[in-house]
C-alpha cells in the first residue's frame, strides 16, 4: 500500500464537493453575522476532507465487491489494478472516520451537539449511498441525495457552528452549491452511463437518456447565475457578489461540454470541466463576499 494508491482512493478531483461548503459556509457566516472561528474553520477542512475520502472509498468497496468497476482501468481504480487490498482500504475508512469523528465531537462540545445528529444522518447517507439492497448509486435520486445531504447540509451546518445561526436565508444561500454538487455526480454518471447499465443501474442519466442529460447539466450550470441573482435581489448576497460571478463565470465551459461524447474515457475531460465550473464559481462568489466585508470595514 503505497501513498500513491491512497491518493488515488482518496480521488482528489472530487473533494472540492466537500471543502467548498465549508469555505462558503464559514465566509458566509463572517459576511452576514460577524462571526467566524479560525480553528473550526481548519478542522472542518481537515474533517471533510477525510469524510469525503472516506465516502469516495466506500463506494469503490463496495462497486469492487459487486463487480461494477470491472470495465474500468487500474489507472482510475486502485482496487481494480492491485495495487491495495479490500482489507487494507476497510483499515484506511476506518481511520479516517474514526479522525472525522473525534474533529465532529470536539468542536460539538464547543458548540452544540446538535451537529453529531447531523453527522450522523450524513454517515448513514453516504453508507446508503453505495451498501444496501438499493443502494442510492443504483437510483435516479443520487444527484437530489448527494446535492441535499453536502450542499445544503455542510454549508447550514459550518454558518450554525460559527455563528450559531439557522434561518431560511443560510439555506438559500447553500441552493446553488447543492447544485453544483449534484451536477458533479451527473456528470459522473454521464460518464459511467454504458458500464452503470451492464451492472443494472437505473442513474439518472440511463433514465432520462444522454441528450436529455446534458441539457439538465446546461440548465444547472446556467442556474448558477440565475440563483446567485436572485440571492442579490433577496438582499442575502451583497450586490457586489454578481459582478464577478458575470465577468469571470466560465461560459465556455457549456460549449466544450457540448463538443464531445461523454463515456469513461473522457470521464476526465467531463469531471475537469464541472470541477472548474464549481471551482470558478464559488471563488468569485467567496470574493465578492471579502470584497462586501472590506467595505464594510472601511465604512465603519
Amino acid at each position: 500500500m503505497s501513498f500513491k494508491s491512497i491518493i488515488k482512493l482518496m480521488d482528489i478531483k472530487t473533494l472540492v464537493a466537500g471543502t467548498i461548503p465549508v469555505i462558503l459556509g464559514s465566509i458566509y457566516s463572517f459576511y452576514a453575522f460577524k462571526k467566524f472561528n479560525i480553528l473550526y474553520f481548519i478542522l472542518l477542512i481537515f474533517a471533510m476532507i477525510l469524510i469525503q475520502s472516506s465516502t469516495n472509498m466506500i463506494n469503490d468497496y463496495f462497486d469492487f465487491k459487486r463487480g461494477a468497476d470491472n470495465g474500468k482501468s487500474g489507472n482510475e481504480k486502485a482496487l481494480i489494478s492491485g495495487e491495495i487490498t479490500s482489507n487494507q482500504v476497510l483499515f484506511i475508512i476506518v481511520i479516517y472516520e474514526v479522525i472525522a469523528s473525534i474533529i465532529g465531537i470536539f468542536i460539538a462540545s464547543q458548540t452544540s451537539y446538535y451537529i453529531l445528529l447531523v453527522a450522523v444522518v450524513g454517515g448513514i447517507v453516504s453508507v446508503l449511498y453505495a451498501f444496501g439492497p438499493l443502494p442510492i448509486s443504483y437510483t435516479p435520486i443520487g444527484e437530489a441525495v448527494s446535492g441535499v445531504t453536502m450542499g445544503i447540509g455542510i454549508t447550514t451546518t459550518v454558518i450554525y457552528i460559527h455563528s450559531d445561526v439557522f434561518t431560511l436565508n443560510t439555506v438559500l444561500v447553500a441552493v446553488p452549491t447543492a447544485l453544483f454538487i449534484g451536477t458533479i455526480l451527473l456528470s459522473n454518471n454521464l460518464s459511467d452511463l454504458q458500464e452503470d447499465r451492464l451492472v443494472g443501474r437505473k442513474t439518472l442519466p440511463i433514465i432520462i437518456g444522454v441528450k436529455n442529460a446534458e441539457k439538465l447539466w446546461i440548465f444547472n450550470v446556467i442556474g448558477l447565475l440565475v440563483l446567485t441573482a436572485a440571492l442579490v435581489v433577496m438582499n442575502i448576497y451583497p450586490v457586489v457578489v454578481l459582478a464577478p460571478v458575470i465577468v469571470f463565470f466560465p461560459y465556455k465551459s457549456i460549449s466544450n461540454f457540448l463538443s464531445y461524447d461523454k463515456n469513461v474515457h473522457t470521464k476526465g475531460r467531463t469531471m475537469g470541466l464541472i470541477g472548474q465550473v464549481g471551482l470558478k464559481y464559488h471563488i468569485t462568489v467567496i470574493a465578492g463576499l471579502l470584497i462586501s466585508i472590506l467595505i464594510s470595514s472601511f465604512i465603519q
